[in-house]
């Protein structure tokens, strides 16, 4: 059988396989020299020589010093969003290929549906991602070959003027032109993993609805029923245990996300959010019908869009547990014996507590969340117009 979780992420596994921050096997020494030696060459270097710039260089043009300072907020946050994967690399390995394993295999029709779904969302989220970070990556470094004088993508701080010779140049233009791809599919790459693992769990939390909905109509039946009148008590209590173990294995995986991905996407809220908030003023000094205040607002719109993915999957997931109640008391609990009602009266108090994903154990991911901070986003653009 083919792993759920390849055939969901088979894209972003091999991205991150190439810059090292993903192992299929067990971690090599030759795989972890590669992504520390990519991380502080690529991200780290060019980081700080991008921050050298920006503090050294006496600009008046406060518009690129605002759009230089939103590209390194989030530059900066992808520093710290990847840490997980270079420190803990063997855990973050297990909880990404936790679904993939044989007990959450599907065994009915509507199982496999379910997951069929959810692994074509996840794909295709994978697929625009990975092909828009490849245009924006293109289009943002390429254009200056052809444009007169040897310039380079992005401003840095260099020791030398690498304008003087073509030599220079182009070994500089190299550096850039890599570092600047390493950010884009290091950083934004690993989003549509993350936020599809969450979806992922949720996809397991419908099976679980369904089977706990339908308890009585599971194929043991065909086996155990005496005759059409008389149920089998223990292939319902069968069953009900197999839901039970699942529903706990769903609940580790969620506790074991957060302690592998909460850091990553707290940097990530972090570093949207000192974005937009650049962008903002950036937004105020220029016409918004400008090319200038379209960049601005293609630039806020990229990041939002970061954001939302993220709180999109955590509301399903929080919904998705939230409604086992429902497809619990839907079911023909009242068939059964106490002891079966006791059990599934435990799940249904266990699922009142909320499954919320939170971003370093402070900000819950939701659409609430998310909303919250557009209408902050908002107030600001009023408050620096008023200002203005």
């Amino acid at each position: 059988m083919v792993n759920i979780i390849e055939k969901s992420f088979s894209l972003n596994l091999k991205v991150l396989n190439t810059i090292g921050l993903y192992s299929f096997g067990e971690s090599s020494v030759v795989l972890k020299v590669r992504a520390y030696g990519l991380y502080c060459l690529c991200l780290i270097l060019g980081t700080i020589l991008i921050m050298i710039n920006t503090v050294t260089e006496k600009s008046s043009n406060s518009m690129e010093t605002n759009a230089m300072v939103s590209f390194l907020a989030e530059t900066v946050s992808f520093c710290f969003k990847l840490l997980p994967f270079l420190r803990n690399p063997e855990r973050i390995r297990r909880c990404i290929n936790f679904f993939g394993e044989e007990a959450f295999a599907p065994k009915t029709d509507q199982e496999q549906k379910i997951l069929d779904e959810c692994v074509w969302i996840c794909r295709r989220n994978s697929i625009i991602y990975f092909y828009g970070i490849l245009a924006t990556a293109i289009c943002w470094n390429f254009p200056v070959l052809f444009i007169e004088g040897r310039k380079l993508p992005f401003s840095l701080w260099l020791p030398y003027d690498p304008s003087s010779t073509a030599f220079n140049y182009y070994i500089t233009f190299t550096f850039v032109v890599t570092a600047s791809f390493y950010d884009s599919f290091s950083g934004t790459n690993v989003d549509p993993l993350i936020g599809g693992l969450a979806y992922h769990a949720t996809a397991q939390l419908k099976i679980l609805k369904h089977n706990l909905q339908h308890i009585d109509k599971h194929e043991d039946y065909t086996v155990c029923k005496c005759n059409k009148y008389i149920i089998e008590y223990h292939c319902v209590y069968k069953h009900l245990e197999r839901c039970i173990t699942h529903h706990k294995k769903i609940l580790w995986f969620i506790d074991e996300y957060e302690e592998c991905f909460s850091w990553s996407i707290f940097c990530q809220f972090a570093g949207s959010l000192f974005a937009i908030c650049f962008c903002c003023i950036g937004l105020i000094l220029v016409p918004i019908n400008s090319l200038e205040g379209f960049s601005y607002i293609t630039f806020i719109i990229d990041i939002s869009f970061q954001i939302f993915f993220y709180c999109h999957y955590g509301t399903l997931l929080y919904e998705e547990n939230n409604d086992l109640t429902n497809a619990i008391y839907m079911g023909p609990w009242y068939k059964y014996d106490v002891k079966i009602r006791k059990n599934l009266l435990i799940i249904m108090e266990r699922s009142k507590r909320p499954l919320i994903i939170t971003a370093g154990k402070v900000v819950d991911v939701t659409v609430a969340t998310f909303v919250s901070i557009m209408k902050t986003s908002y107030s600001l653009i009023a408050v620096f117009n008023n200002y203005n």
